[in-house]
């Protein structure tokens, strides 16, 4: 295998998980896109409010029986306006239920809301080139989906705005068919004005490796996370809304033609707080080409 092939390959990669992940940017006239669908069922989640007895963070099933489902789409879109610097949007649609005693008692079933969230944009800059690669990356979201203030629903949109601010690192070891990523970013959330909720800064963050067994076939696992600080909502801190998450997420990937591939990958928390626990399954396809060539 050619090194220009595997840094091809491996751009294709890197852009697979969350749309901030991977230092590499797309040459002059690429265009890059990933429609992925993750999945997850629980009764369970890593608690935010204390209860007798057990601390905040641990995981726990869900008071009055509750049960989370979602079923989520993220449509990815990158392009390399010149060969170190890419734009990009990504468009998620939500659709997501929560069910307990008290909300079937109160509504007679479960709530759920289906719909597009809020959209993000990207500019991403190379600063550096070589075996060791950087990038600056910077983002926002937008308040574009549909933002409900209703017990027991979760939205498909948070109704205020958040910027991001990246550094992200990558290394090829060519002629060996691996590399390493890492990004950390830093994201300014803004205070959603209808119901005057300030949601906390967050602090973010992955680390990759991933090895190329063949010319079809490329391993990656990925250590990734969120620290989110408390939200102040109608001027008082709430201490146990508090956003942790941390994953280890395993993938494969096939190459099923020069421009098209197929990744498939689990994503499994190991620790965290007010957010849901256990796997997430996610599929993905992506195109990596240049569609205006003749």
């Amino acid at each position: 295998m050619s090194k220009t092939k595997f840094i091809v390959i491996l751009t294709i990669l890197v852009t697979s998980g969350p749309a901030w992940a991977g230092a590499w940017t797309f040459p002059k006239g690429q265009l890059w896109t990933k429609l992925t669908f993750m999945t997850q069922d629980t009764g369970e989640s890593y608690i935010g409010v204390p209860r007798p007895g057990i601390p905040r963070g641990e995981r726990e099933p869900n008071l009055l029986n509750g049960e989370y489902s979602s079923r989520t789409f993220f449509f990815d879109t990158f392009y390399g306006v010149t060969d170190n610097f890419s734009i990009g949007v990504q468009v998620p649609f939500f659709n997501q239920t929560f069910e307990d005693q008290e909300l079937t008692a109160l509504f007679g079933g479960p709530v759920s809301s289906t719909g597009f969230s809020d959209i993000r944009v990207f500019l991403k800059h190379k600063v550096t080139n070589g075996p060791v690669v950087s990038s600056l990356k910077f983002g926002f979201k937008a308040p574009t989906g549909k933002f409900e203030n209703t017990q027991g629903l979760i939205p498909v949109g948070e109704g205020q705005w958040d910027f991001d601010f990246i550094v992200q690192v990558g290394r090829s070891f060519w002629p060996f068919s691996a590399y390493a990523n890492a990004d950390i970013g830093y994201r300014l959330r803004m205070k959603n004005k209808e119901v005057e909720r300030d949601p906390g800064d967050e602090l973010f963050w992955i680390a990759e490796f991933g090895y190329q067994w063949t010319d079809k076939l490329l391993t990656v696992i990925k250590y990734e996370g969120i620290e989110g600080k408390e939200t102040t909502s109608l001027g008082l801190q709430l201490s146990g809304d508090v956003k942790k998450i941390q994953y280890i997420s395993p993938a494969v990937l096939f190459n099923a033609t020069e421009s098209y591939a197929i990744e498939a990958g689990l994503r499994i928390s190991i620790s965290g707080q007010y957010f849901p626990a256990g796997p997430v399954f996610q599929v993905g396809l992506n195109y990596q080409g240049n569609p205006f060539s003749r």
